[in-house]
């Protein structure tokens, strides 16, 4: 009962990551918007994660958040942590940025070319995990967020847009300021200020029909089971509840075995299922009796 439980919790995680997946990447709900302190409608669990920075690699992270003379604790984990640990659990999931740890939407303010900074941002953290991620398995939304229940999104207008500055390349991984962090202060200083958005990066659920790219043309008979990736700093992790621990070499052989275990005993419930049915077959035509003798190893033609 306990493992039908688990697995009916299972389905429900990747059908909500699989909907709101489809969701973003078919544009659906384009006037949906947050209201500034509201409360989100959703938890920290296995598909969910609220982050209220922008640091999306590792190396984004600013030197102010090293809280040791060698460097190696954080006081800021980096968004890529969360999207390895959803990658490997192979559910999927949904990181909120721009919202505090206890689901307060406080959005993050950006201009045009700092969301495009964003979108750059994903992707080369993204193309760094080992294997690379497709880009079939991730998308990026901005949701605006709106000061009050009153306000309308639609009367906000964003500054004029420079088609050739846009195309300027984006300095991503590492912590400085980027041209666009420039511009978009400049801005703020002549009191232009910029629209406030929650920035949701949804991560596609495994699903081994869709990605035959990723299996192993080396071992095509291997169980379809989710790959294990490991982000831009070498760092294996795996969701679990709201957080995702690292993955020392023991780990990752216990958890590719137990879903090896897993898959094999799914595997063969499904055959007993098949062998009952046709036992079942069987007797109704009459044929029970040389069921009998091919269990007691008798030939019986």
């Amino acid at each position: 009962i306990g493992q039908l439980q688990s697995l009916r919790l299972l389905l429900n995680v990747i059908g909500e990551a699989s909907r709101s997946f489809n969701m973003a990447e078919g544009g659906v709900e384009q006037d949906r918007h947050y209201i500034f302190g509201q409360q989100i409608s959703v938890e920290e669990d296995l598909a969910h994660e609220f982050k209220g920075h922008r640091s999306i690699s590792i190396l984004d992270i600013p030197n102010l958040c090293l809280h040791s003379s060698t460097g190696s604790d954080r006081t800021r984990n980096s968004v890529s942590t969360s999207i390895c640990g959803m990658l490997n659990s192979g559910l999927g999931g949904t990181v909120y940025l721009g919202v505090t740890d206890n689901g307060i939407v406080r959005g993050i303010s950006l201009t045009r070319y700092q969301k495009d900074h964003i979108e750059a941002s994903v992707k080369w953290t993204l193309d760094k995990f080992t294997p690379p991620v497709p880009e079939n398995r991730y998308c990026v939304t901005f949701v605006p967020v709106s000061s009050s229940k009153t306000h309308s999104i639609q009367n906000f207008k964003e500054q004029p847009i420079d088609s050739k500055r846009r195309e300027q390349p984006h300095h991503v991984g590492h912590p400085n300021y980027c041209w666009c962090d420039l511009d978009a202060s400049a801005l703020h200083s002549l009191g232009k200020m910029s629209m406030i958005y929650v920035i949701e990066i949804h991560i596609r659920p495994w699903d081994p029909h869709l990605m035959k790219e990723l299996r192993n043309p080396l071992y095509s008979d291997a169980p379809p089971l989710p790959p294990l990736f490991l982000n831009e700093a070498c760092g294996c992790f795996v969701r679990q509840t709201c957080r995702q621990p690292r993955l020392c070499l023991e780990d990752v052989r216990s958890l590719l075995v137990h879903r090896i275990q897993e898959h094999c005993y799914l595997k063969l419930s499904r055959l007993h299922e098949q062998y009952e049915l046709l036992q079942q077959m069987a007797i109704n035509h009459g044929l029970s009796s040389d069921i009998s003798h091919q269990k007691e190893g008798k030939n019986v033609y």
